[in-house]
């Protein structure tokens, strides 16, 4: 399973449960202060309230009863007082169609919480039934009774409710994260693929519809890039080994000509001009050699003439060769030599060059001398070879850029050295430390 569309998905599942836990507390709430409507908005205050403050207010009188602050009652709502034989001995605001007289029925009815279709209100105070009519229509009543158990059971109930809806919500969440889960993995995988240039074809439908057409359109970008690519590097590719050819041919011919002349020629002179054409000669010959071997590097190709190649024998054969050349008597080769038998998988020639190369770069860089030390070792599976001198080292930028083939002949013993390692899966480190200092670093050969 896809970590990150994994978590993607676990995050949408308990989001989509939190947020439908926070509505349901707020449609609670909500709930809650739907009903908690009543007549505020008529009386100012709740009806219980109003008649509270009414029966408060009511003073008896030698002439009967006053209300010390008529304005605790609107103009369209009405009260009155009954007495204990059924008569009203106090009212204001009363309508034409509330009787004068109530019979114990009458009461009873009027208990209801409707009288003549008022909604009312009743309170018993000590001069009789005070009773609150508001107008028709207002309000509904109805008759709703609860047992105690369920006002005691009540909060157990809540709180399974709650977690009902907490566990169906997670249920729907998971349903829905299911799909999203499978588009995301697939988007994910996608742009994967794009990231190692593979060739992507998502549906481009449903909700990642507009993601899915632009990964679509940037791998067949991607791919048409790298189609002119390989047809560009094939072009040059074979175009720089038919040069490379056709440069070999007249090249040998110079060479033979100019080695018979180096010996036949009667002329000193003539004898040092034919030596002088050979040696350019062979230099052409290994710049043709070098752009060869550029080309087959430069895309990282893998050797073809690959073999268990013992290190320390090709290591002596190639400070024999440099010794047996030009040699400076300035320049001196110290080898450690710790693992005989050390082997690597790798193309001989290939190998060669590129030690042949840091080696040859210590030599020519150092004109006034210095002491190359070649050091190799196994350890841990991995074949190690140091190859410093103490000479005046590189540049900076050469080191920067030791990934980097130089456009011209000059500089290119290290990056063709780097190159080659790198592709027999080895690892090359270069650094100034009192001179120049080459780290190698390839898999041995169990």
């Amino acid at each position: 399973m896809n970590k990150t569309a994994f978590k993607i998905f676990i995050g949408f599942t308990f989001s989509a449960a939190f947020i439908a836990t926070i509505l349901l507390i707020i449609n609670f709430l909500g709930f809650a202060f739907i009903g908690s409507d009543t007549t505020t908005h008529m009386l100012g205050s709740s009806p219980q309230g109003t008649i509270c403050s009414v029966s408060n207010a009511l003073t008896p009188s030698d002439d009967g009863f006053y209300l010390t602050d008529s304005s605790l009652i609107q103009d369209d709502c009405w009260c009155i007082l009954i007495n204990e034989n059924g008569d009203i001995v106090w009212s204001q605001n009363k309508p034409d169609d509330i009787p004068d007289h109530y019979s114990i029925n009458d009461i009873a009815k009027m208990t209801r919480w409707f009288l003549n279709d008022y909604p009312v209100y009743v309170r018993t105070t000590d001069y009789g039934l005070l009773v609150l009519g508001i107008p028709k229509n207002a309000v509904g009543k109805y008759d709703m009774a609860y047992s105690m158990e369920w006002f005691d059971t009540l909060p157990q109930r809540l709180v399974i409710i709650i977690i009902l809806n907490i566990f169906l919500a997670a249920v729907l969440a998971f349903i829905f994260g299911i799909n999203l889960y499978r588009r995301m993995r697939l988007l994910i995988d996608g742009i994967n693929d794009l990231k190692q240039e593979k060739p992507v074809h998502l549906r481009e439908k449903g909700l990642f519809r507009e993601i899915s057409r632009s990964i679509n359109n940037t791998s067949a970008a991607i791919e048409r890039k790298n189609l002119a690519l390989a047809q560009r590097d094939s072009a040059r590719s074979n175009w720089i080994s038919g040069i490379s050819h056709d440069i070999r041919t007249p090249l040998s011919v110079i060479m033979g000509y100019s080695e018979a002349l180096s010996k036949d020629s009667p002329s000193e002179t003539n004898r040092q001009k034919a030596e002088t054409i050979t040696a350019q000669s062979i230099k052409i010959k290994k710049l043709i050699e070098d752009l060869n071997l550029i080309s087959s590097l430069e895309y990282d190709m893998q050797p073809s003439k690959k073999s268990n190649v013992r290190l320390c024998p090709l290591i002596r054969r190639i400070i024999t060769d440099i010794m047996n050349t030009d040699f400076s008597d300035n320049i001196s080769i110290k080898l450690d030599i710790r693992n005989e038998s050390a082997a690597v998988s790798a193309d001989e020639s290939l190998i060669e060059r590129a030690v042949f190369n840091i080696v040859n770069n210590s030599i020519i860089h150092n004109k006034d001398g210095c002491i190359i030390s070649i050091k190799e070792y196994s350890e841990n599976g991995r074949v190690f070879l140091i190859i410093s001198d103490n000479g005046s080292g590189v540049s900076d930028s050469v080191i920067e850029n030791i990934s980097k083939i130089p456009k011209s002949e000059h500089g290119l013993g290290l990056p063709m050295a780097y190159r080659i390692i790198r592709v027999h899966g080895g690892q090359m480190t270069v650094y100034n430390n009192s001179g120049l200092t080459v780290k190698i670093e390839l898999p041995a050969v169990i």
